[in-house]
């Protein structure tokens, strides 16, 4: 910036810096603005910025960026002069937010005004329904045609919207990126055909719950949206494998693909991943009960192969890759795969995709009962980068594979045992001993466990977040006051079904259970969370100061006795 004086001029106008604007601001209302500021850099071509109003539009957007969370400052920069207000307009209206449906009403009222002193509707790059679901309804949504520089927009849950509102504001969205179509019930294949052929940059779409859906929609969304990033079909029964199919080899782009609960996935289509180079880095395959081994680099996927080699379908280009030997492709993008509940997978299928994802941060395989200690030992090999991990109902683990996995997965942050009946304390005290970042465990029935894997994990931690100790019938209240004195971080303490706490003025601090359990099922809930655990805290503390109260919820262990006064003292 220029130290001279500036020489006088009009308030309104600028330099020639943002004669190259780009087309994300350029708006019609500024085009008047833009020309007058290029003659008069035409005129005086060396001439120097001598005013903050004469910042590049570009770098005024970005300045006013700071003072969004401001309604005051903002409104006092929109007073300054034409050009700040022109960026502060753009700004305000870049993504608008309705949290009742009165706000709604105002919004679409000043964006059709005829005689508006700015294009509002050209402004708004993100819409947010999520809030309003309930109410918002074709004659509302149907407004929003004139966004026609939409890049964002979520739908969630707005069951009253119509195919037909849908496709009609949805070919005036020629700059969609991403849209959230998730539980919008009548959204059908018309939709996704006027997505697909009005939206060519989209990258992300969300269509869980869409039951309407089928391979059709997603022939077109291949077909004109090849940079497609990511997508979600959970839930979409009418989803097959030839769907999968189609996104591994016309998307090469593809990132995430979630297929949770669509049955009529199976192995077929899997092995895809497995056989041509991808970007993939997260796969959902949760409750796809036709998978087996046959879709992982096992020998039986190799012997199905050699019965039923991949065909060429809708005149995609084949994979290339070779049967014998076998050409599986390393997938170092992989970070998250969900396999729960695929009830039908064995240790070939576990030790097939850690040897073809070393690099998996993310792993569940919760309810694959066939799964044995070969499948944790495989899973070791991952080593420290293993964050997240779901063994939960695999009945047959036992403590010297959760022993090994301790000491070779050191960096998990979660982990669920939950229902590993075979369990005892000793798998909880390695774990306490090898896993110092771990923030999060799930201990969910089993049964085996006693007070000392509650002291053990005191004793190793102070960073734990949620514990998980339902139907542990061997817990007992001291040894819960001491977990929740030392762990000062703890947010989600669950002791359903711990008889211990089904005393009155235990479950008083819990919250309150579902809408949908029982008589009997609401008895034996109690959950701790956020303020919950809080108020257990201190109950337990003042029971703790008082010897004959003491006596009622159970004495403390002679060691954390002593500890405890040496604390006080």
């Amino acid at each position: 910036m220029s130290t001279r004086s500036p020489s006088p001029r009009s308030p309104t106008s600028s330099s020639g810096s943002d004669g190259l604007h780009d087309e994300f601001y350029e708006l019609h209302n500024t085009q008047d603005l833009l020309r007058d500021a290029a003659r008069e850099d035409l005129r005086t071509p060396n001439r120097l910025i001598t005013s903050y109003a004469d910042l590049p539009h570009e770098i005024l957007m970005h300045i006013f960026r700071y003072v969004l969370n401001s309604q005051q400052d903002l409104q006092a920069c929109l007073m300054v002069c034409r050009r700040w207000c022109v960026c502060g307009m753009q700004l305000l209206w870049h993504r608008p937010s309705f949290h009742k449906l009165s706000s709604l009403f105002k919004l679409i009222h000043v964006m059709i005004q005829p005689d508006a002193s700015f294009p509002y509707a050209s402004y708004i790059r993100r819409l947010n329904f999520s809030l309003l679901a309930g109410d918002l309804d074709d004659q509302l949504f149907g407004r929003m045609d004139v966004c026609n520089r939409l890049e964002r927009l979520t739908l969630a849950g707005c069951s009253q919207v119509t195919d037909e509102t849908l496709s009609r504001v949805l070919s005036c969205t020629p700059q969609l990126v991403a849209v959230d179509l998730s539980g919008v019930a009548q959204l059908s294949d018309l939709t996704l055909q006027v997505l697909a052929q009005n939206c060519p940059r989209l990258q992300g779409v969300n269509l869980t719950g869409c039951k309407k859906i089928s391979l059709e929609g997603i022939i077109q969304l291949v077909r004109y949206c090849p940079s497609l990033r990511r997508i979600k079909m959970g839930q979409c029964e009418e989803i097959d494998s030839d769907s999968l199919l189609l996104l591994m080899r016309c998307c090469p782009m593809l990132l995430e693909a979630d297929l949770v609960e669509c049955p009529r996935i199976d192995s077929r289509s899997v092995r895809e991943i497995w056989l041509r180079a991808n970007m993939l880095r997260e796969l959902k395959l949760a409750h796809c009960y036709e998978l087996t081994d046959a879709g992982f680099p096992t020998p039986m996927m190799l012997e199905d192969l050699q019965r039923d080699p991949p065909e060429q379908i809708f005149h995609t280009a084949p994979p290339r890759f070779v049967i014998e030997p076998p050409s599986w492709i390393i997938c170092d993008q992989l970070r998250i795969l969900d396999l729960t509940n695929c009830s039908l997978l064995s240790d070939d299928a576990v030790r097939g995709i850690v040897a073809q994802a070393p690099k998996l941060r993310n792993l569940s395989v919760a309810k694959c009962t066939r799964l044995t200690d070969e499948s944790v030992y495989a899973i070791a090999k991952l080593g420290r980068n293993l964050q997240y991990l779901h063994l939960a109902h695999i009945a047959s683990l036992t403590d010297r594979a959760v022993t090994h996995l301790a000491q070779q997965c050191t960096r998990i942050r979660y982990l669920d045992l939950a229902c590993c009946v075979a369990l005892t304390d000793a798998s909880v005290m390695q774990i306490a001993t090898h896993m110092p970042k771990l923030r999060r465990i799930g201990l969910v029935r089993v049964t085996n466990l006693t007070d000392a894997s509650i002291y053990s994990l005191v004793e190793r931690y102070a960073t734990l977040e949620r514990i998980h100790l339902s139907y542990c019938e061997n817990i007992r209240v001291p040894a819960i006051f001491w977990l929740t004195q030392r762990l000062t971080r703890l947010t989600h303490l669950s002791l359903t079904g711990v008889p211990a706490f089904r005393r009155s003025e235990l479950q008083s601090m819990c919250r309150p259970p579902p809408k949908e359990f029982n008589q009997h099922q609401r008895q034996s809930f109690c959950v701790y969370s956020g303020r919950g655990v809080n108020e257990l805290r201190r109950f337990l503390a003042r029971v703790y100061t008082d010897d004959s109260r003491a006596e009622q919820f159970g004495d403390l262990d002679p060691e954390v006795r002593r500890a405890l006064e040496a604390r006080r003292s």
